[in-house]
């Protein structure tokens, strides 16, 4: 099932001030802390290091595509001269213009610079946003709103610019609007002035002779509530009736908290929404929210529709009291992550109804219980070839790693796994979600720390840290290293780099013999390939930070697993050794897999000489790809269970949603638990 969502980041590769931008949005719709459920898949433009555009351009991966064109001088200017088959920027700029006159497909274009429209005559009737217009200080966060209320739109089914998207209904206590802090009046004024939303600000919007309730339950019903909590407003009968109403009718809505003083009666319903705490200058702040919340609620109400099941009723917030207690007994709802708390659910339990999240219903029956899945994932150095980012790899390791423990599967790793601190947020993952997988958490993960990785020496923080959570295995030294450099090659090494050929042959050695050890006996029942280093940079050229092994890591753990009739699972839309994997199964071999090209790494020659001086086995490219070709996709899908068009399709997916689900079909078919 494809993403009900996925926003396109379209900018000239060598503009560093539009990529900043495109980074930028990107952040605004998945870093907000103050709306954590927000989660709006996005990718940037594919860059092959020409400096063109893509030659073959995916701009339906979703059921909706909003493409976010960020126009500036540099895209505007037509090529002297173009390969065969490729377009100009102008010309792709246009193209993607054409292709989203259809309902699939959103073009929001960004002007960044005064000449950058039209780019292409194609344009010419389309009116680009003017954000060259805005100051070098506020353009991101106007560029930010301006594509949350484009895609709310989108959402809705309007035209772009056709209307508001959002209703914005102020509930207030008239009471406290000519008190200070005076908060009505700045927001009032900030709505009136610059925001694209309309305002239910008083009763002078309400025709003559209506019923006052009907308008309001109405008005409520349409709109976003901007709810501002001063001191008398959770006394007055119809600020109350006003935030209970949103409540029933599942509307999005945000607390301003402008109390003064003390209140009297705290209105025990104000809760479960984003707070914003008052201070002056704060509108503009507090209508942001409001729309990105509002943006939260249509998202997740288009991922939570592919994942229910007859007769759910689906919220888009946490369940409480006020929102489910007039549903019928024995009802399904079906709500965002994370869970409620224990004590919470306690107080809904008089209810009868059954209150799950996904990761609740994927946790049911432990599909995956015990099962060691290693799990072999890094950056990749042509990630933005991919139109990816480190971000992105970082998403999706969180997001399998989550899947997978609560479905009781155990993690294993060996070394550095992800970015910076993702190792420690998986272990906090493996407490958080102990309760649901129904194991302990000292059983969820294995962290094997081959030679010469420091155990004692550097880790003792970590370990005492996490020693109720997982288990850190040590995997020995290889027989015969020490002998090249006694005084460093001992048993518990301080750390040193492999900044020469013995120190290059003991690193190599080492991480050989702990990718063996986790495809043996006591090792991983399957494993995960994602990224990965692999010696060269989007355009082929030598990286200036080579592996330390024998051969790229991520190559080796799955040449090993191969080997070893342990099931493997190749992610190859992220790039990187993953994808060069993919591409050796399927027979084509990369220019970067050969000696010529991995011999350019530090002491490479030298190691090799010591691999045949001491009869240790040295495996050339030439016999590694044909062993790759030989086993190919049908070799890889007789042991993961995978068809052999399921495995392409992982080659390729970028949809973090279906790669999971790919995942978790194979891995269920390995562990003899049926398809989750």
């Amino acid at each position: 099932m494809p993403l009900p969502l996925l926003v396109h980041l379209i900018f000239h590769p060598a503009s560093d001030d539009a990529r900043k931008l495109a980074m930028s949005l990107h952040d605004a719709l998945n870093d907000d802390p103050a709306i954590p459920g927000l989660r709006v898949p996005t990718v940037l433009v594919a860059e092959d290091g020409s400096g063109l555009p893509p030659a073959d351009y995916r701009f339906l991966e979703a059921e909706r595509n909003v493409i976010v064109l960020l126009a500036d001088d540099r895209m505007a200017i037509e090529a002297s001269q173009l390969p065969a088959g490729r377009r100009s920027w102008p010309d792709f700029a246009g193209w993607l213009g054409a292709q989203c006159d259809g309902g699939r497909c959103r073009l929001l274009p960004f002007q960044l610079s005064p000449y950058a429209w039209p780019i292409d005559p194609r344009l010419g009737e389309t009116s680009f946003l003017r954000a060259y217009a805005r100051s070098e200080a506020s353009r991101a966060a106007w560029m930010a709103r301006a594509l949350v209320v484009e895609t709310s739109r989108y959402l809705q089914g309007e035209a772009r610019g056709e209307r508001a998207p959002v209703r914005l209904f102020l509930s207030h206590a008239k009471q406290d609007v000519d008190s200070e802090p005076r908060v009505f009046d700045e927001i009032a004024e900030h709505l009136d002035n610059r925001q694209p939303v309309r305002a239910w600000i008083d009763s002078g919007s309400i025709p003559g002779g209506s019923r006052f309730a009907e308008e309001i339950e109405a008005g409520v019903e349409d709109s976003a509530l901007l709810i501002l909590a001063t001191r008398h407003y959770g006394a007055r009968p119809w600020c109350r009736k006003e935030m209970l109403l949103a409540k029933r009718h599942q509307r999005p809505f945000v607390v301003v908290d402008a109390l003064t003083g003390v209140e009297t009666r705290s209105f025990p319903y104000a809760g479960n929404a984003p707070k914003l705490r008052w201070e002056a200058g704060a509108a503009e702040r507090a209508v942001d929210l409001l729309l990105k919340e509002t943006l939260r609620h249509q998202h997740a109400r288009l991922v939570l529709a592919q994942l229910q099941r007859a007769g759910d009723v689906v919220l888009a917030a946490p369940p409480e009291l006020a929102t489910v207690v007039r549903l019928a007994k024995g009802s399904h709802v079906l709500y965002p992550d994370p869970p409620l708390g224990d004590e919470e659910m306690e107080e809904l339990a008089p209810l009868d109804l059954t209150i799950e999240t996904p990761l609740q219903r994927a946790a049911e029956g432990h599909a995956l219980a015990k099962m060691p899945v290693a799990l072999s994932i890094s950056v990749s150095p042509d990630l933005a070839h991919h139109g990816l980012t480190a971000k992105h790899l970082d998403a999706a390791l969180v997001e399998i790693s989550r899947q997978l423990l609560v479905r009781g599967a155990v993690l294993e790793y060996g070394g550095h796994l992800g970015s910076d601190g993702y190792t420690q947020a998986l272990f906090d993952m493996a407490r958080e979600y102990a309760a649901l997988s129904g194991l302990p958490p000292a059983e969820r993960i294995i962290n094997d720390v081959g030679w010469p990785l420091p155990l004692e020496t550097l880790l003792p923080e970590t370990r005492a840290k996490n020693q109720r959570v997982g288990v850190f295995r040590r995997i020995a030294r290889p027989e015969g290293v020490e002998a090249l450099d006694p005084a460093t090659f001992v048993d518990e090494p301080a750390y040193f780099p492999a900044d020469s050929a013995e120190r290059r042959y003991a690193w190599a050695r080492g991480m050989s013999a702990m990718r063996a050890f986790q495809c043996g006996g006591e090792g991983a029942r399957a494993r995960i390939v994602l990224g990965g280093q692999t010696g060269a940079q989007a355009d082929g050229s030598p990286v200036d930070k080579w592996y330390s092994g024998r051969i790229p890591g991520v190559i080796e753990e799955a040449l090993l697993s191969l080997r070893h009739g342990q099931p493997l699972f190749v992610i190859g839309a992220f790039g990187g050794a993953a994808a060069m994997v993919a591409e050796l199964l399927q027979g084509r071999r990369p220019a970067a897999f050969s000696w010529d090209f991995q011999k350019q790494a530090p002491h490479a020659e030298a190691m090799r000489a010591l691999y045949l001086k001491h009869g240790q086995d040295w495996e050339d490219y030439e016999q590694m790809a044909e062993f790759f070709a030989d086993s190919g996709v049908d070799g890889l899908a007789a042991g993961n269970r995978l068809s052999a068009a399921e495995n392409r399709e992982l080659f390729a997916c970028r949809d973090l949603g279906r790669i999971v689900e790919l995942l978790l079909t194979g891995l269920a078919r390995v562990n003899g638990a049926g398809v989750p």
